[in-house]
């Protein structure tokens, strides 16, 4: 629930948190199910989220890993390839993701791509 303030002149005051009335609950929406390209209902897909956030946490640890050398401005490919070319020994499984995982920028650029 919103907080909210009351003002009192120039100054505004928090009050709190508005109350619920007795006996009301929050909405319970049923999870929406994901509808295949061929219009047949998929259940959860679990292992694919696991295998998407697994992959993801790789890469990130790779991004802040400063042993492989500055990630701001290189691909990580280019990282990777530069890494290995210096013998810093990268992880072989975050060039593998990078092969198997699609070429959009979420995937190939950096965690500091766009921020710095």
């Amino acid at each position: 629930m919103a907080p909210r303030s009351k003002t009192t002149g120039a100054i505004a005051t928090f009050t709190g948190f508005e109350a619920r009335k007795p006996g009301a609950r929050g909405s319970r929406k049923k999870p929406r199910q994901r509808v295949a390209s061929d219009g047949a209902r998929e259940g959860d897909d679990d292992a694919w989220d696991a295998s998407v956030e697994r992959d993801a946490r790789a890469l990130k640890t790779f991004d802040l890993t400063s042993a492989f050398g500055p990630c701001v401005g290189l691909t990580r490919v280019e990282r990777w390839d530069r890494a290995a070319s210096l013998g810093l020994d990268p992880p072989k499984v975050v060039l593998e993701i990078l092969q198997r995982r699609p070429t959009t920028a979420a995937w190939r650029e950096c965690v500091w791509h766009g921020r710095l």
